[in-house]
């Protein structure tokens, strides 16, 4: 009796879940904002601070440190306890948006933006893992299914708030905002979370990875994107910053050799099924931020629209990618199959990204939102494919490194699709108009979907296992590092 008694109370979800995922969710829904809520600002932040070049590094400096920050900071939390490191998260995130908000030029921003991306990606895995602590397995989906919600709104609502603050407050609101909801969170976590010690053996964190990835990702980028514009390639900064790109990958590549927990363990890259994900990942995810940040800002720029009204354009592309994933996860679970579903989505991406570079400044409304709504389900397509697909790959035992590693690549492509197009976009602005200049930026992009399309076509596709069957169905949830 005193077993089944035992057994049902752990089955029950802890009296005071309700009141922690209100905090819990507002910290999701930050967190996950702050990851779009530029994408219609950045041209109205650019004027403001009288750098437009350098304005995609707004985007770039999150993505890219909430990339690393997502690994290392759900690692600690398994070693030091997740209360306190997410407190620390919240408390990095809220002083990275005051700083933010108070930013007096653009290179003080981007390295704002910076810290605010390391509180930023703690916070989305963090978030995860504590509902894991608190609710019994057999009521997790339905918990887990609310702060799938959250997510998927934040990402809708960030164009939009992001606009609505560029065009009637001031762009310094889109971080200001985060901060009274931010200490509401901090104090409601701070006051009724409790959680066990931590258990289990002891895990290291691969410091020297993380730090090396940020700086070899950093140059590379910088140096791609300052080469032939602000600076000649032949320029010794460039070279430096080639060099050190150089130095610092060689180096990441002996210390993920070296590492007991890796932050990209290399031997994943020995399936080919793995590496053609991670790949296609990252290229989706770039050509996802090109068309989130850079069309919004063509029609700020070209056509002369509010930044509401730009941001009102980015709801068809999420709405597409949504409807995509919530429609390929099921039919892939029931069928097993899912070599088809990438090749389409390159198609769908790639034609819609060929239709927007056709898009001139006169163009009417449907010639820019219907390759949106297609662009959306085709990047929905290759995402969904590359996570299942790449997670199928490994043994089970290495999901959650396996996850970890292909969400490092989704970040870094988002990451790369801001800073690199940027750079275009400069470089076309400079030599004539911004349509045209706009143009180009997307017809850049079609040659990732092409090697996309040739990556999909070669994938072997292995049987989905039980396991994987079951994520894509939405019955069960990957740990992410």
């Amino acid at each position: 009796m005193a077993v089944t008694a035992a057994a049902d109370q752990k089955q029950r979800a802890p009296r005071g879940i309700l009141r922690l995922m209100v905090p819990l969710t507002l910290v999701l829904f930050i967190s996950n904002l702050d990851a779009t809520v530029v994408a219609t600002a950045i041209p109205s932040i650019g004027r403001s601070l009288h750098d437009l070049a350098g304005a995609p590094w707004i985007a770039t400096a999150y993505l890219l440190t909430s990339a690393v920050s997502t690994l290392v900071l759900g690692k600690l939390g398994d070693i030091y306890g997740r209360k306190p490191v997410f407190l620390f998260s919240i408390a990095v995130f809220l002083a990275g948006s005051a700083l933010c908000g108070a930013a007096a030029g653009m290179v003080w921003l981007v390295l704002f933006r910076a810290l605010q991306g390391i509180g930023g990606g703690g916070l989305n895995s963090l978030v995860m893992a504590i509902t894991g602590d608190l609710v019994p397995a057999r009521q997790r989906s339905k918990y887990q299914a609310l702060l799938g919600a959250v997510s998927t709104l934040a990402l809708i609502a960030g164009p939009l708030l992001g606009g609505l603050f560029a065009d009637d407050l001031s762009w310094r609101w889109i971080f200001y905002i985060n901060i009274p909801i931010g200490i509401a969170a901090l104090i409601a976590v701070a006051a009724f979370l409790h959680l066990p010690a931590p258990a289990g053996p002891a895990r290291r964190v691969d410091v020297a990875g993380a730090l090396l990835a940020t700086i070899f990702t950093t140059a590379a980028l910088l140096a791609a994107t300052w080469g032939g514009t602000t600076h000649a390639w032949d320029s010794p900064l460039i070279l430096a910053l080639a060099g050190v790109s150089a130095a610092s990958l060689a180096a990441y590549l002996a210390a993920e050799r070296r590492a007991a927990e890796p932050l990209t363990p290399l031997p994943l890259f020995r399936s080919p099924v793995f590496s053609i994900c991670a790949a296609q990942f990252g290229m989706a995810t770039m050509v996802l931020f090109v068309a989130m940040l850079y069309v919004p800002s063509f029609l700020q720029t070209a056509r002369h629209e509010s930044a509401f009204t730009a941001g009102l354009y980015v709801i068809p592309l999420l709405a597409g990618l949504i409807a995509a994933t919530v429609i390929a996860g099921p039919v892939i679970a029931r069928t097993g199959r899912y070599k088809i579903y990438p090749v389409i989505g390159a198609v769908l991406a790639g034609a819609s990204m060929a239709g927007l570079a056709v898009a001139a400044a006169g163009s009417s409304t449907p010639v820019i939102i219907v390759p949106m709504i297609f662009a959306g389900a085709g990047i929905g397509l290759l995402v969904q494919v590359a996570l299942l697909a790449g997670q199928n790959a490994v043994e089970y035992r290495h999901l959650g490194t396996a996850t970890g590693a292909l969400n490092f690549f989704k970040s870094t492509g988002g990451a790369c699709g801001a800073a690199l197009f940027g750079a275009i976009l400069a470089h076309h602005l400079a030599a004539g108009p911004a349509a045209a200049a706009y143009q180009a930026v997307f017809a850049w992009t079609i040659p990732f979907m092409v090697l996309a399309l040739i990556l999909a076509v070669i994938m072997p596709e292995k049987p989905l296992s039980e396991e994987i069957a079951d994520l894509a169905a939405g019955k069960a949830e990957a740990p992410e590092y």
